[in-house]
C-alpha cells in the first residue's frame, strides 16, 4: 500500500478526488441550476433581490426592529421589560402559521400598542417605549409625520 499524506489521513481524500470533476460539481456554490420551484421563489428572497413591500410593510418591519432591539438592548437589567418581551413573543407565537395580509400592518401595530399600553404604569421605560412607538404609528396615516428618530425606542440617557 502506498504511503498517504497527512491531508489524506485527516480527511480521507486523495489527489484523485481533487482531480475529478464530480468533486467540483458536488461542492459548487453555483445555485442557479438548483431552482426547483422554477423561478417562483420560496423560502424568502435571494440576497441580491430586493423585497418590494408596501410602505406600511416597511414601516411595520422598522417598528418591529426598533421594538425588538430596544427590548434586547435594555431588557437585560429590567425584569419589567423582560416580562413585556415575553408577552409580545407569546402573542407572536400564538399567531404562528397564520397569514398576514398587507392591509393588516396597522392592525398588528395597534395590537402591539395595546399590549404596551397595558404595561405603561409598570415602568417609566415602558411608558417611553409606548410613547415613541405611538409616534411611529402616526406614520401609517401620515407618511410625512416625523415619527421616532433613532434605532431604539429608549434614549441612552436613562
Amino acid at each position: 500500500m502506498a504511503p498517504r499524506g497527512s491531508y489524506d489521513d485527516e480527511y480521507g481524500y486523495d489527489d484523485d478526488d481533487f482531480n475529478n470533476s464530480h468533486f467540483d460539481d458536488e461542492f459548487s456554490f453555483d445555485d442557479d441550476d438548483d431552482d426547483v420551484l422554477g423561478g417562483k421563489g420560496g423560502f424568502g428572497a435571494d440576497d441580491d433581490e430586493e423585497v418590494n413591500l408596501p410602505y406600511e410593510g416597511e414601516l411595520f418591519n422598522e417598528m418591529l426592529s426598533k421594538l425588538h432591539g430596544t427590548l434586547i438592548m435594555y431588557g437585560e437589567d429590567d425584569p419589567k421589560l423582560m416580562d413585556l418581551q415575553t408577552e409580545l413573543l407569546q402573542v407572536d407565537a400564538d399567531k404562528l402559521g397564520t397569514a398576514t395580509d398587507d392591509m393588516f400592518y396597522l392592525e398588528e401595530a395597534s395590537n402591539i400598542a395595546k399590549i404596551l399600553k397595558k404595561h405603561v404604569g409598570e415602568s417609566p421605560k415602558i411608558k417611553q417605549i409606548h410613547d415613541n412607538f405611538m409616534k411611529d404609528i402616526t406614520r401609517f396615516s401620515d407618511e410625512s409625520a416625523e415619527g421616532h428618530a433613532g434605532d431604539y425606542y429608549l434614549d441612552d440617557e436613562e
